[in-house]
């Protein structure tokens, strides 16, 4: 399926902020860091492990998956704030960005000292989950070189174990990997901040197919720039919202 995307400028502080260029050239602007604030990370975990308590395994699928640091967000935050997590594990982190994903699978990440104070703040040991390298991510079209980020430069970090034994990250279609899902009321489907690049028939086309493959009790979640229609076609296809940019299939 053709997407029709439209380019877009951040000025926030982030792992990397990435031109990707769809197969007729269109430019896409994304962005991605730790912590990503438009999604209250240990509310909606403690929402998921109850939600989910009665199940022996739950899916969780991740599209727009970028350089990591939203499925690591998830894997931290779950482990910081609850035992026997297991059943989470892997988080299936798609991308359809060939480049980005090269970067996911490396297990590197480009942190700088905004995304390390998250860490203080949440009272999480940075060491834990991070190792220092002598190795450099270089992520070939990163747009990180302008005057803000000098303030704030990042530097490249190993994601241990802990980490990446619980993620696999995969160079994937979103409507090719949805229209292999096979749910049993156990999945998660985060797709944060990705539809909202599409046109009105492609986010109708794509909320329809999860309409039809998410069953009673699974979860939906979106992100800050998905408000308006992208969250209006989730809601027209018999979700119902339960925290913010959080949907449950009814």
């Amino acid at each position: 399926m053709k997407v029709s995307f439209c380019p877009v400028i951040q000025t926030y502080f982030c792992s990397n902020t990435r031109i990707y260029r769809t197969e007729d050239g269109t430019p896409i602007g994304t962005y991605t860091k730790l912590f990503r604030e438009d999604l209250d990370w240990k509310r909606f975990t403690d929402f998921m492990v109850k939600h989910f308590k009665d199940k022996e395994n739950v899916q969780f699928l991740q599209f727009g998956a970028s350089d990591g640091s939203e499925a690591y967000t998830q894997i931290i935050t779950l482990l910081e704030n609850h035992n026997d997590v297991d059943k989470f594990f892997p988080i299936k982190a798609y991308d359809i960005d060939k480049e980005i994903c090269k970067a996911s699978k490396s297990g590197l990440l480009n942190i700088n000292s905004i995304d390390k104070s998250k860490f203080k703040e949440r009272n999480i040991d940075f060491k834990k989950y991070f190792i220092d390298t002598n190795e450099t991510l270089n992520i070939k079209d990163d747009t990180l070189d302008n005057e803000i980020y000098y303030k704030h430069p990042s530097k490249t970090y190993k994601a241990s174990k802990t980490l990446t034994d619980k993620v696999v990250f995969k160079n994937a279609d979103m409507f090719d990997a949805l229209k292999k899902l096979e749910d049993k009321s156990n999945t998660i489907l985060m797709c944060r901040n990705v539809l909202f690049f599409f046109s009105d028939r492609e986010i109708e086309h794509f909320t329809n197919l999860a309409a039809n493959k998410l069953k009673k009790g699974s979860l939906f979640i979106t992100g800050e720039y998905d408000k308006g229609r992208v969250n209006s076609y989730i809601e027209s296809n018999g979700f119902i919202r339960v925290l913010p940019s959080v949907y449950v299939k009814a």
